[in-house]
């Protein structure tokens, strides 16, 4: 029975997007009595934690992957989403369908009133109430921000896989790697497992600290000689997400292993070092920070350069940083605003490009940028970068349009 009112899936996403004006409210009293009227649908399913600067979503998608193939039924949930907000719920490899949206909004909008929910806390919320509903056997969780603090702490974690650390949200997480290490590792629950790999020494002692805190058992992630994703830096993660399957799932190391060569043949993960075959052909990367946008350009070391690019960045990001490494394989350049409340203006990022000898038009307007970068590429090849909201924006115009094909193509990689 539907309480209250009911809404579309349309009116439920404007009406989530809406919440986005709250911004972030931090800690888990609010979020734990949210579950907690719910039912506690967390408390039906198994989870995998994910944290960490980069390669979250990519280790989630792996791992979910990994148990697809072994017939194991699981639910992800990552952020942000590129295309569309449905991304974020995934189960059994469908996204959660339009009806489930909009009747979770109307059968818990005076939940969500009453505990003044975010948008990332609603979300978190539903994606735990459809695992339930849907019978779901394990999560891969993806923190959205830290993990002491996050919403996702809320499921019950059996595992955490903790990818690395960058400086990322300093005035939340602390302004050293140390700190915000720490505060990631914290969504261990005693006595669980945290698959991870080696680190700084700074790092490292946080870590131990946490292990012998917790009474977690570390493991070192296993070999693997390649990756479902395209990129170099793909392994790692994909290391993480084969050694959380091994201890995890119940299954022999050769199974899962199986499984993961499985994994390598079918996976697609949108937007990460996404090539996309057209006249020209199209690499679309959310590279969003000096970490990411080195992954991007060690992946395109071996093209002829420079290369055209349509680049557009957030003003809370490193941009800056990012601009440095960017200079290094990318031009023209068609600096273009992303639709975001945090979007850096394209006239500021090209000014700065400019002053850095770089040669850039500023193009406000993503599909304008593209098709200036399309004439710039002269059939050949070019990249759009920068945040999700730009790729995203890019990569659904560029399909809609019939420039590239809809499915990643691995010829780029």
């Amino acid at each position: 029975m539907w309480k209250g009112f009911q809404v579309n899936y349309a009116e439920a996403e404007r009406w989530l997007f809406g919440r986005r004006r709250m911004g972030m409210k931090y800690g888990l009293d609010r979020m734990n009595s949210f579950m907690e009227d719910l039912g506690n649908p967390q408390q039906s399913f198994s989870t995998i934690h994910i944290v960490g600067t980069n390669g979250k979503g990519s280790t989630a998608a792996m791992l979910s992957g990994i148990a697809g193939e072994l017939g194991i039924s699981w639910g992800r949930t990552t952020s942000p989403h590129l295309l569309h907000y449905r991304e974020r719920i995934a189960a059994n490899s469908q996204w959660i369908p339009e009806e489930s949206v909009a009747r979770f909004v109307s059968e818990n909008m005076h939940l969500m009133k009453k505990h003044t929910a975010t948008f990332f806390e609603i979300t978190t919320a539903m994606s735990a109430w459809y695992f339930a509903e849907k019978g779901v056997k394990w999560v891969a969780a993806e923190a959205g921000l830290g993990g002491r603090l996050d919403a996702t702490r809320t499921f019950a974690g059996k595992a955490t896989v903790f990818t690395g650390v960058q400086i990322e949200h300093s005035r939340i997480l602390g302004n050293t790697r140390e700190r915000i290490a720490a505060e990631k590792v914290a969504i261990a629950a005693p006595g669980t497992v945290l698959v991870t790999g080696k680190h700084t020494p700074g790092v490292e002692k946080v870590i131990e600290e946490a292990v012998r805190a917790g009474n977690l058992q570390r493991v070192s992630p296993l070999e693997v000689e390649s990756s479902p994703l395209p990129g170099k830096h793909q392994k790692a993660n994909g290391a993480l997400a084969l050694t959380a399957a091994v201890q995890m799932f119940g299954c022999t190391e050769e199974e899962v292993r199986e499984a993961y060569a499985g994994t390598c043949n079918s996976l697609r993960w949108p937007g990460r070092l996404d090539y996309r075959a057209g006249s020209p052909s199209i690499l679309f990367d959310v590279a969003h920070n000096p970490q990411s946008m080195e992954a991007l350009a060690n992946h395109v070391k071996g093209w002829k350069k420079p290369v055209p690019a349509v680049v557009g960045f957030l003003a809370d990001k490193p941009w800056k940083k990012m601009v440095h490494i960017l200079s290094g394989f990318a031009g023209p350049v068609f600096a273009t605003t992303p639709v975001s409340e945090r979007r850096l203006e394209a006239e500021e990022l090209a000014a700065f490009m400019k002053e850095r000898g770089m040669e850039v038009y500023p193009v406000p307007d993503i599909m304008q940028a593209m098709e200036r970068c399309r004439a710039a590429a002269a059939g050949d090849r070019m990249i759009v970068t920068g945040s999700f909201y730009t790729v995203g924006d890019a990569l659904d115009g560029a399909v809609s349009g019939g420039w590239v094909g809809g499915v990643p193509d691995s010829a780029g990689s």
